[in-house]
């Protein structure tokens, strides 16, 4: 069939998004990886008991999130989920175990079976050690830095207890974080410190807060005023200097991506719901003209608003990664328009999002056979070739990515 044969034309992956490693202590060394957290890592809450994982998975059935899985699974295990029985599950937990007695199974399979040549991972610090490999890099990511708060009523909040990114860094090299100016010095010093493996700045904020961002300067000398009250951790703060510090940090992220020409991925849409939607971006992508912003999970459920911000914003760009998971016909409906709009080169189509290899390689299986779809619906209609096809899917699966990503 003509989708199975441009399916196989598309060799090369680029995977833009991952949180393997994420839970626990899991890392590619040393990974205690079962079906109960193989489910977890992919956004279908479970419990530990066979037994029950059965009621759980009886429940999702019609989503994408398990429909990817079940790909997976048959791909991975040969074992097809459905109907779901105790048995059924009792064996894919065996032979799951099984697979991860081999250290060498998940990057083996990514780059032989999946054809992965590269993967960024969204971890803390803290973990990379455990991922040097060639086909991985990783993002920096200081979202409690940018959210330093807890909720205490609507408009009021207080500083968090606990100790952030910033403030350990500044432990561990022995500076002091008194003042304002400290910070943004020890921050700097930060950022050059994860370098090593990171070229990527991600913004995950959008489970804290809005995304619309506005450049913030101590101009007037409230941001040192704010600043004070997070350090001595007592006090409260109200809505507006919430935001105005978030904006700071923001901002502090964007001129280091500017100066340093790193990419910026920024959450968008499913997290708070309160001004998530990808248009809130528009005046920060404009201010910081000079950075490239990918767009996450296609602004869902706010897609329809991405191919008009591609047109306007040519420093503007999306990636597709967890769309499928959450809606395959809502990605099926953003990449009809996005080709019809003429961005097929401002489209990163896979990033998994997911903890784990199965996660992963559910979610690539999806984006392919949705992709596939609408370019031969395309074919059909006479709008462009075969190969033109082929071209279109190699593109947002790896040549976008991998030129905006600034690959060694």
């Amino acid at each position: 069939m003509l989708k199975e044969k441009l399916i196989s034309e598309w060799v090369q992956i680029f995977d833009t998004h991952e949180h393997f490693g994420d839970v626990g202590n899991y890392h590619p060394q040393k990974p205690t990886i079962d079906l109960a957290k193989v489910l977890n890592g992919a956004y279908i809450h479970s419990p530990r008991m066979i037994k029950n994982i059965c009621g759980t998975l009886q429940k999702m059935l019609g989503s994408d999130a398990l429909n990817s899985l079940r790909l997976a699974f048959k791909q991975l295990y040969d074992i097809d989920i459905l109907p779901i029985k105790q048995t059924k599950m009792e064996l894919l937990n065996d032979k799951i175990k099984e697979a991860y007695k081999d250290p060498n199974y998940m990057y083996d399979t990514l780059t032989q079976k999946l054809n992965i040549t590269n993967v960024i991972l969204d971890i803390k610090p803290h973990l990379w050690e455990h991922w040097k490999h060639p086909i991985v890099q990783t993002t920096i990511r200081i979202d409690e830095v940018t959210f330093p708060f807890v909720r205490v009523d609507t408009y009021k909040y207080r500083p968090t207890s606990y100790k952030h990114q910033v403030e350990l860094y500044g432990e561990s090299i022995n500076q002091s974080l008194n003042t304002l100016d400290d910070f943004d010095d020890v921050l700097e010093k930060y950022f050059t410190s994860l370098r090593y493996m990171a070229n990527v700045i991600k913004i995950g904020s959008a489970y804290e807060r809005s995304i619309h961002f506005l450049y913030e300067r101590n101009e007037d000398g409230k941001i040192s005023e704010i600043y004070k009250k997070i350090q001595k951790k007592e006090g409260f703060i109200d809505e507006k200097e919430m935001r105005r510090w978030g904006n700071y940090v923001v901002t502090s992220l964007l001129e280091y991506a500017k100066k340093e020409k790193m990419p910026v991925q920024v959450h968008t849409g499913l997290a708070t719901m309160a001004e998530t939607n990808p248009l809130y971006l528009l005046n920060i992508m404009r201010k910081f003209s000079g950075v490239k912003f990918d767009i996450f999970h296609g602004g869902y459920p706010f897609h329809h608003t991405i191919p008009g911000i591609l047109t306007q914003r040519f420093n503007a760009y999306v990636d597709l990664c967890w769309m499928p998971i959450l809606s395959q016909s809502a990605t099926k409906r953003l990449l009809c328009e996005l080709i019809e709009m003429n961005c097929t080169d401002k489209v990163f189509a896979f990033g998994g999002d997911c903890e784990n290899l199965e996660g992963t390689y559910g979610a690539l299986l999806l984006i392919k056979d949705i992709l596939a779809d609408v370019l031969v619906d395309f074919i059909e209609a006479k709008k462009f070739s075969f190969s033109d096809a082929v071209d279109i899917g190699n593109k947002m699966l790896y040549e976008n990515p991998k030129r905006i990503f600034n690959l060694k």
